[in-house]
């Protein structure tokens, strides 16, 4: 089997804290090749791991465990003799591992992904000759965990090449496994629902902490495949093993922000802490020395009670660490929040206001509890990460003083840097959206896809749409654009309709998710070029467009959807988000049948970008007949625009944009329609996701100043203080409740807009074979961008004025510049505009 190998990253430290350390070993990420189906897998056997057997707990009950929350520790020693080269390794876990050789961090996994595509993660380490120790800490939480982290059943495994196969291999060779006794779960609270309970972690967290008895680990399930290859095609049950394509998270040690207040027990209020004053003085220099990393101890006196208020500076998904000395019965708790709160009891949570203030508000928080037993190193890291630009951290001691050695967080989530670029002197404003917007899409960003780190964890297709694209403006890297496309597929029901959400532990439909899923496609093939990953995902494509069709009625509009047909948190629709006509039983409803046009013309776009042109002039064919029935069916013209049902009553800017969008409507009305888009105020207006499909169609009609006028609402997330997107505007989802997440990346498309929009840059072909450069820039008269491409990047250095442009364009394919009369070819290259 081939194998890639990235460049030797230095992934080091103490195993119980995560932190880096100078005499750190070398692991290099090693990428087995991708595959792209299941074909025979659990079949045959196809990669060196299917030749490893999963491990666990003996099934006769010697362990002691009685719960769905188990929590253990594998051990394996072994020898290194001079010669036998680099050690290399496939390893994975259900439901995770959190894998360290030498008491030094190797890494943490697998990625979270459904049972017949488990994920598994190959790493070359290199060990000098003598005695060694694996150390795999494992742990399923079943209903305790995040929604998104399914399970089969507990288990680990670890495959090793060449020599070590037979020293190391689980299953060939003995493993010693035992109980972690330290972590209880609290269930959860503050409205935070998906992403797992808190834990009460007592003594020492479960990286740091030993069992109390090793036993020899037991064969859960043998090398998938039985016995060697299956003649007749019976296929395990259980994992399907495939080697993840996507790179480690980030796991780096973070330091930020400052301690604003500490209060003494006398202040504090029930379990909450109202905070009258930010304080100075030594237990505020303390606390910020300590989480500076500077070498002290923090003692907390017996009997005492003390609270700190921590901004982080910037909004984080982290580990926290502390280390404690002493302290018998002391009880520590870290809280995290995505904001401070006023205390007006009028508003959900009381109001938020300036994300940067302490002084007269709320600190509430989610988090976890650590009990310190006496130990002389206590470290305290819960299972999961958090996130939130505030933390809480109480101190609360008994008998004993509590010595704080160490406080930090290790900041974990994909990788993902902006390589792409937008700047303009003429409006300066645009690089604190484009600042908030990207920190936004960071920290949705992880193993899979979120549409909020703070309250949910949860891939929905609406939010992944959006934020796939603004990845597309982000980075050349598409490895998380393809894994979020290919967990939708794998997950798609009998009628081809996806999950509304996915992965989870729960069901929850809604057809109008599943049309933006389909969209995916076509935006894919416009902006990337892996042809294999596309053909493989092509019958999940097909399946989902002939299962849409079973929803078409006698007019071929879809009517009566099943499930939740969210479309977006307007205020004056209903709180649950539909679209007049949008519920079951309803009729139709034109949005989601333009949403349909939408598909029809991605998948007609897929079709024959792979050569499939039969398949292409089906949906096209399909989707100008439906366009006509739209017409027929909700044009208004006493209005000029498309109305949200049959009785012409109801008009929305929805409904607008994806008719524009779809090319829906013939020339004449288009140009009416749009004329009442931007000068109805009538309308029900989109609010921050569904103003993508607005922004959008804004540029298609070469109004860029409408553009800029609407990221008004994005100002004022900046002036508030906000690090991140929020989920809506602060009017709410029914005008009255302030919008309830500050983090939420389906708001971070400016991005995208400001590159493909105001700088113009698009993909004119399939695969991005060809450029067209058509700046919008409205009122702007300097643009500056870099905009990714499958070859490198597209880069503009423009200028505007009197309807002409002059500058630079440098492109890696051909292509065209528009702008007003002037009509360029580009070439390959540099190009020069007057």
């Amino acid at each position: 089997m081939n194998m890639k190998i990235i460049a030797a990253t230095v992934l080091a430290g103490c195993a119980a804290q995560g932190a880096f350390t100078a005499d750190a070993i070398s692991v290099k990420r090693v990428f087995r090749d991708a595959r792209y189906t299941r074909g025979n897998t659990n079949i045959l056997k196809l990669q060196p791991v299917d030749y490893a057997s999963w491990i666990w707990l003996p099934e006769d009950g010697s362990a002691g465990v009685k719960n769905e929350c188990t929590f253990l520790k594998f051990r394996k020693r072994f020898k290194v003799n001079p010669g036998d080269g680099k050690l290399l390794v496939d390893v994975s876990a259900d439901e995770r591992f959190f894998l360290a050789v030498d008491g030094v961090f190797v890494a943490r996994g697998p990625n979270r992904a459904v049972v017949e595509n488990w994920q598994y993660q190959t790493y070359e380490i290199d060990l000098p000759p003598g005695e060694h120790t694996f150390e795999a800490t494992v742990w399923r939480t079943g209903t305790k965990g995040p929604l998104a982290q399914l399970s089969y059943r507990g288990g680990f495994v670890l495959k090793a090449d060449g020599v070590f196969n037979d020293r190391l291999t689980t299953g060939r060779t003995g493993w010693e496994v035992g109980v972690l006794d330290c972590m209880t779960p609290l269930g959860h609270n503050n409205d935070v629902w998906g992403t797992g309970d808190e834990w009460r972690i007592v003594g020492t967290g479960l990286y740091d902490a030993s069992p109390a008895k090793w036993i020899k680990a037991a064969v859960a399930r043998g090398s998938a495949g039985g016995r060697g290859p299956e003649t007749y095609g019976g296929r395990t049950g259980g994992w399907m093993l495939f080697p993840t394509q996507l790179p480690d998270q980030i796991e780096r040690v973070a330091r930020p922000g400052a301690v604003k207040a500490v209060t003494r027990a006398a202040e504090f209020r029930g379990v909450h802490t109202y905070l009258e004053s930010e304080t100075k003085g030594a237990d505020v220099d303390a606390f910020n020395a300590l989480i500076a990393g500077k070498p002290l101890a923090l003692t907390v006196p017996a009997h005492t009670r003390l609270q700190a208020a921590w901004d982080l500076g910037d909004y984080f998904c982290a580990y926290p660490v502390m280390v404690v000395r002493g302290g018998a019965g002391a009880k520590v708790s870290w809280s995290w929040a995505e904001s401070t709160r006023h205390p007006d009891t009028k508003l959900k949570g009381g109001g938020r206001g300036d994300r940067g203030r302490v002084v007269g508000k709320y600190l509430d928080g989610y988090g976890d509890i650590f009990v310190s037993d006496g130990r002389e190193r206590g470290v305290f890291s819960p299972p999961w990460f958090r996130c939130g630009k505030w933390c809480r951290i109480d101190v609360e001691t008994g008998d004993e003083p509590l010595e704080i050695t160490d406080a930090y967080i290790v900041e974990s989530r994909y990788p993902l840097e902006m390589e792409g670029a937008f700047s303009s002197p003429d409006d300066p404003t645009l690089g604190d959206i484009r600042r908030i917007s990207f920190r936004a899409m960071q920290m949705c960003c992880h193993e899979m896809l979120f549409d909020c780190p703070y309250y949910e964890q949860q891939m929905y297709p609406g939010d992944t749409r959006v934020q796939l694209n603004v990845i597309s403006a982000a980075t050349r890297d598409d490895r998380i654009i393809r894994r979020a496309i290919e967990l939708y597929d794998l997950s798609t029901r009998d009628d081809g309709q996806a999950p509304f959400n996915w992965p989870t532990r729960g069901t929850q439909e809604g057809a109008t998710y599943t049309l933006c899923y389909l969209c995916m496609y076509g935006d894919y093939v416009m902006n990337h070029a892996n042809r294999e990953w596309l053909r493989a995902r092509v019958p999940g494509l097909r399946k989902s467009m002939a299962g849409m069709e079973y929803y078409e009625n006698a007019e071929g509009l879809l009517e009566n959807l099943p499930g939740w047909q969210f479309m977006d948190w307007v205020v004056g629709w209903r709180r649950c988000g539909e679209a007049p006509g949008g519920r079951f039983g309803e009729g139709v409803n034109a949005e989601a049948n333009l949403f349909w046009v939408l598909a029809m013309k991605s998948a007609a776009l897929v079709e024959r970008a792979l050569g499939n042109d039969l398949q292409a002039q089906y949906w096209e064919e399909k989707r100008t007949r439906l366009a006509k029935t739209i017409v027929r069916k909700f044009w208004c013209a006493e209005r000029g625009l498309l109305s949200d049902t049959p009785e012409k009553k109801d008009f929305s800017e929805h409904a607008q944009c994806l008719a524009l969008l779809g090319d829906a409507l013939p020339a004449d009305k288009a140009e009416e329609c749009f004329r009442h888009l931007v000068t109805d105020a009538d309308l029900k207006r989109t609010t921050v996701y569904f103003s993508y499909y607005l922004f959008e169609c804004y540029f298609k009609f070469g109004r860029g100043d409408l553009f800029q006028k609407r990221l008004d609402l994005w100002r004022s997330y900046v002036d508030k203080g906000l690090a991140t997107t929020q989920e809506a505007p602060d009017s709410g989802k029914n005008g009255k409740l302030e919008s309830r997440s500050d983090c939420h990346a389906w708001g971070a498309h400016p991005i995208w807009f400001m590159q493909t929009g105001l700088a113009g840059i698009k993909s004119a072909a399939p695969f991005f074979e060809k450029v067209l450069v058509a700046p919008c820039p409205g009122t702007l008269g300097k643009i500056r961008a870099k905009h990714p491409h499958p070859l490198g990047f597209v880069e503009v250095d423009l200028e505007f004025n009197g309807g002409k442009a002059r500058g630079t364009v440098s492109t890696p394919v051909a292509g065209d510049f528009v702008y007003g009369d002037m009509r360029r070819q580009l070439a390959a290259g540099a190009n020069r505009i007057e």
